[in-house]
């Protein structure tokens, strides 16, 4: 009986040997460069680190662009409302000194920026000065109309 039991050790140790055996050739074929399989993962890993990078990169564009598009829609945002006041002044046929003393804001890259000449401009028709209560309820009816209270 004896014997039976370290003859039936003995061929499990075989056996494990050469399943070990076939492991090991089938894990140096997997990480070997030469074969199809080491080449792919090759590739994949310099594309991740392609893509690692262009992803830095377009995050960095796009901070930069965020910035500069809520500097833009600032300037925007306080044209319009100067916009909005000098078409007020103008209907009510009031002078609008303050607005003439500022300068228009300019884009700071240097672009088109208008130019108004205030002392030019005539309204359509002149009207009867209202109160100012009164014209403040039609330039901010008119902001309501147009897209909202900002």
């Amino acid at each position: 009986m004896e014997i039976l039991i370290d003859l039936t050790i003995a061929f499990g140790a075989i056996m494990a040997a050469a399943y070990c055996l076939l492991l090991s050739r089938r894990l140096r074929a997997l990480t070997r460069l030469d074969g199809d399989v080491g080449k792919a993962i090759a590739v994949l890993s310099k594309q991740v680190d392609d893509l690692t990078k262009a992803l830095r990169a377009a995050q960095q564009s796009n901070t930069s662009a965020g910035a500069a598009l809520d500097q833009q829609i600032t300037q925007a945002t306080a044209t319009a409302r100067r916009l909005e006041l000098l078409m007020a002044a103008a209907q009510s046929g009031q002078a609008a000194p303050a607005a003439r003393d500022r300068p228009m804001p300019t884009e700071p890259t240097g672009g088109f920026a208008p130019q108004l000449d205030l002392d030019a401009f005539t309204p359509l028709r002149q009207s009867t000065p209202r109160p100012d209560s009164d014209t403040r309820r039609r330039v901010m009816r008119t902001r309501e109309q147009i897209g909202g209270n900002r």
